[in-house]
């Protein structure tokens, strides 16, 4: 089974998603999106804003999934429409705030341990560097998911992304792809 990881294929080509300047100096602003598989409760929404370039006419375009640098997903009503039914089997779609319009956050709750620690390549504080994952230790049924030692982080495996492959391009959705990280 193999194990994709969920990015953004035009990162540098779009605009993304920034605290905004209400929050630049707020030292909890980024535990409030989790990250762990914990369900998220918010008593307000969360405020973000497009990322302006200063001095340039030309800004970014937006994507429909914005870069963002959380553990989960940040994209428009028409993500949410397209994949929701699908991702909420394996976490929250949550309402935020972008730029006083309405966006959703993607919390991932569902864990599936597949880092094989002892053969992943550490940092000298002990921190993984680069990880060897076991395909083995997935279902072969759909799942997005996250590992617990893999913070940041979304995967699926070759059937979920078959399936979001289909909605994607069903929708014509920009800004989710898939990138290979293990397997057997």
């Amino acid at each position: 089974m193999t194990i994709w990881e969920i990015t953004h294929p035009r990162m540098n080509d779009v605009a993304p998603l920034v605290r905004t300047a209400e929050d630049m100096q707020n030292p909890h602003f980024q535990k409030q999106f989790g990250g762990d598989g914990s369900e998220l409760q918010w008593l307000k929404r969360p405020k973000l804003t497009v990322k302006v370039e200063k001095g340039k006419k030309k800004q970014k375009p937006r994507s429909d999934v914005s870069p963002f640098t959380a553990p989960g997903l940040v994209f428009n009503g028409k993500v949410r429409d397209a994949l929701g039914d699908f991702l909420r089997k394996f976490g929250q779609v949550l309402e935020i705030e972008v730029d006083d319009g309405v966006e959703y956050y993607y919390n991932v709750t569902q864990i599936v341990p597949c880092v094989d620690e002892s053969r992943s390549e550490k940092y000298p504080e002990g921190s993984i560097a680069k990880a060897v994952f076991d395909g083995s230790k997935l279902p072969i049924e759909p799942v997005v998911f996250i590992d617990p030692l893999m913070r940041g982080s979304i995967y699926v495996n070759d059937s979920a992304k078959a399936e979001l492959e289909r909605l994607i391009q069903r929708a014509d959705i920009t800004g989710m792809a898939f990138e290979q990280v293990g397997g057997y």
